[in-house]
């Protein structure tokens, strides 16, 4: 039986090192690499698998190189060197296999976080900083880490890995892993209801944009990120920019996870506008993203927003379907970062069907679970709701407590939209109660509060990341 062709490299090259004569040469030694390392370079370099392949080598050839499935041949690695603007050196095992170990181990927890074992990647990332790896190495690894407990709803955790990864690659001036490093603080932030998200999301972004050649995914990741803590600042034709920018910027949203989030954020951020349609259409691929890739609480998050956004156009059954499975969904994760704002969409959603007494009693659970865990924002909006029921009720003594205890969650983070909002709702609440005077002191300090200079602070309870 004649023997089957073969490329002449192991790592499935085309158009380099073809045999001159008829006879076909034998399969070539490959080179030891130290693992991740191609990935590394390439995404440092902002650039594709075609853009690394061009018409030399197969797509497949440097995916499989990238994965540890195939040696390269020194030709082949020399060319992926010139094409990222790397040293050989930088993709080499030493002869004492120094660089092998830690490779390995980011390795691994790289192909954790690829299966979407944020819990492993988690635990076996603290296991190896225990270890007391190299500073470098350190680094790398709590970057990952950070961003598997971000996943994993903890972004207290998440954000002080980043902390500390960022520190290292600003001393060593890497300014690619120092905006990915950014970039997860900027998301911790978010999820702390942190004002400060979205000036850090944009010192990310503007660190990325200063590396040349620029790295378009990174560019596209950040660029989501920011456009997150846009939408939690109601600036929202400017989220929308974002989002639509990453999208745009050539094949940059190919990981299915990232294009979900982007379809989010553009689904609130049109919500927000009163563009339903668009912002059910958004809502819906995002949706269907998240149960494909069996992300459970990026999944609740989105039937959170659909949820809401149908309570406030009467859909009520189908918004309270949407909101028990996202609270359902939190339970059996055991999360309680953002669990609140569920609570209160559930507490909106009784209070427009004018189950008064259940939509209080479900925004005092909010409250409590917002206050205990620091999330000011929700607990200026529970304490709204409180003293929008309480307002409706006849009890004005109670509305003016709740308000009051809403107006001194919203202050606390600093003027904003979410501070603006308290306002005009309690002046909404005394211009119905004939206190006129009192009504226009709030509406102008909501105005106060709303001015662009002013309006840094998160208040969207729409999670997303």
């Amino acid at each position: 039986m004649a023997e089957t062709s073969r490329a002449p490299e192991t790592d499935g090259s085309r158009g380099q090192g073809k045999a001159t004569s008829g006879r076909r040469r034998g399969r070539r030694r490959g080179v030891e690499i130290r693992p991740g390392s191609v990935k590394e370079a390439r995404q440092q370099a902002g650039l594709s698998l075609g853009q690394i392949a061009r018409e030399d080598i197969s797509r497949t050839a440097i995916y499989f190189v990238e994965t540890g499935k195939a040696k390269p041949s020194i030709e082949t690695l020399q060319l992926i060197a010139d094409r990222t603007g790397h040293p050989l050196d930088f993709f080499l095992v030493g002869e004492d296999g120094g660089h092998l170990l830690p490779a390995v181990k980011l390795a691994e927890l790289e192909r954790l976080m690829a299966v979407n074992d944020n819990a492993g990647a988690a635990a076996a990332a603290e296991a190896a900083l225990n270890q007391k790896p190299d500073p470098e190495t350190e680094a790398r690894i709590s970057l990952i880490a950070s961003m598997a407990n971000l996943r994993l709803a903890r972004p207290v955790v998440g954000r002080r890995l980043a902390v500390a990864a960022r520190s290292y690659f600003e001393r060593v001036g890497n300014l690619y892993m120092t905006a990915e490093s950014l970039g997860n603080e900027a998301q911790a932030a978010g999820l702390m209801q942190d004002p400060a998200a979205a000036q850090i999301a944009e010192g990310a972004l503007a660190t990325c944009r200063s590396i040349k050649p620029l790295p378009h995914l990174l560019e596209a990741r950040l660029l989501r990120v920011l456009g997150h803590a846009l939408v939690a600042s109601n600036r929202w034709q400017e989220a929308i920019d974002c989002y639509e920018e990453a999208i745009a910027g050539a094949d940059a949203v190919q990981d299915l996870q990232q294009l979900s989030l982007v379809y989010s954020g553009l689904s609130l951020a049109h919500q927000e506008m009163g563009q339903l349609n668009e912002a059910t259409r958004y809502a819906q691929k995002a949706l269907t993203i998240h149960e494909t890739l069996q992300d459970r609480l990026s999944q609740a998050r989105s039937l959170n927003n659909l949820g809401f956004m149908l309570v406030r156009i009467g859909e009520f059954a189908a918004a309270r379907k949407h909101i028990d499975r996202a609270l359902h969904i939190f339970d059996d994760e055991g999360v309680e970062t953002g669990k609140a704002e569920f609570l209160m969409s559930l507490a909106e959603l009784e209070v427009a069907q004018n189950d008064l007494d259940s939509g209080s009693r479900i925004a005092a659970q909010a409250l409590e679970l917002a206050t205990r865990i620091g999330e000011t924002s929700t607990s200026a909006e529970a304490h709204t709701l409180l003293g929008r029921v309480a307002a409706r009720t006849g009890f004005d003594a109670d509305a003016d407590r709740e308000f009051e205890a809403a107006l001194a969650a919203a202050e606390s983070a600093g003027p904003g939209p979410r501070l603006t909002q308290v306002h005009e709702a309690y002046a909404e609440i005394l211009e119905a109660r004939g206190d006129l005077v009192k009504a226009n002191r709030h509406l102008k300090n909501a105005l106060a509060a709303s001015r662009p200079a002013a309006s840094a602070q998160p208040q969207s309870r729409i999670a997303i990341a």
